[in-house]
């Protein structure tokens, strides 16, 4: 973001309107952040309380309707493993249910208000920010919620409302992706564990938000960062632990390594499809 698009002219308006308004300070604006904030952590809260419960419900039912059942230590395990199943089971359902009536944010560049306050485009952005913790920190998560996500019938509609959108399944849980809903990666993607995704920028300037791309039988090593707008290519290889500045194009067949990342070299195309050496993959 430049200063001529994070500050937008002021229309001529009679005095009194908000483009007259006296520029807010930089302490009253990181308050008004710090209170914003923190109604968002209550809501994220109380929305989190009403999935369990509402998942809670069919596995308290369950459980008391085979406690007559269970009368040996052997049916008793395998009655709190069916409640866990249930109890995760509708826990997703319910959060696809509330991903339905929240809105996915725009993309664009959306700049901070003349009043200091964020634009209204942020709010949207908080509440999927909230889903998206919802989605990933689930009780057993890893166990289970990871995995109900990518079989059926869960796989046919998580990806297109969570994201991210892809047929890969080397894309999941392993990698930190605060907005998976703009992350689209082609067939046979691999990414290394710990890689963390972002698609938006947010500071005192507003608030930026880019697709990240990332084509067919490529390779990004583990505990990189991609920031937003990056566009790389099919069957490129991007060495681990490597950032990938905003709005970086790698085209296909291109080793980029470093931080920030440069390219290396170009691959052949039968090289393409096969792992970086062990020198360049730390490079």
């Amino acid at each position: 973001m430049d200063e001529a698009t994070a500050q937008p002219s002021r229309p001529a308006d009679a005095a009194g309107t908000e483009a007259d308004s006296p520029p807010i300070s930089v302490a009253a604006q990181q308050a008004s952040w710090d209170g914003g904030f923190r109604l968002v952590l209550a809501f994220f809260l109380s929305v989190q309380l009403l999935l369990i419960a509402v998942a809670l419900w069919p596995a308290c039912w369950l459980t008391l309707r085979c406690a007559g059942w269970a009368t040996t230590p052997l049916r008793w395990v395998g009655l709190i493993l069916a409640a866990v199943m249930v109890f995760n089971y509708a826990y997703l359902v319910a959060l696809l249910l509330l991903r339905l009536l929240i809105p996915k944010p725009p993309v664009g560049l959306f700049p901070m208000r003349p009043n200091g306050k964020p634009p209204r485009e942020a709010v949207v952005f908080m509440l999927n920010v909230m889903l998206t913790q919802a989605r990933l920190q689930t009780p057993w998560a890893g166990i289970f919620s990871s995995v109900l996500v990518n079989t059926f019938p869960l796989h046919l509609v998580y990806p297109r409302f969570f994201g991210p959108r892809t047929p890969s399944c080397n894309v999941g849980d392993g990698v930190l992706m605060i907005d998976p809903y703009f992350v689209e990666a082609g067939r046979s993607v691999t990414i290394g564990f710990g890689t963390v995704i972002i698609c938006h920028i947010f500071d005192q300037r507003g608030l930026l938000i880019k697709p990240v791309r990332i084509g067919d039988y490529a390779v990004v090593g583990g505990q990189s960062l991609i920031m937003p707008g990056v566009e790389i290519g099919h069957h490129a290889i991007v060495g681990a632990r490597s950032l990938i500045k905003p709005h970086t194009v790698i085209g296909p067949y291109e080793f980029w390594a470093g931080t920030p990342a440069r390219k290396i070299k170009d691959l052949p195309p039968a090289a393409g499809r096969a792992a970086p050496q062990a020198d360049e993959s730390l490079a």
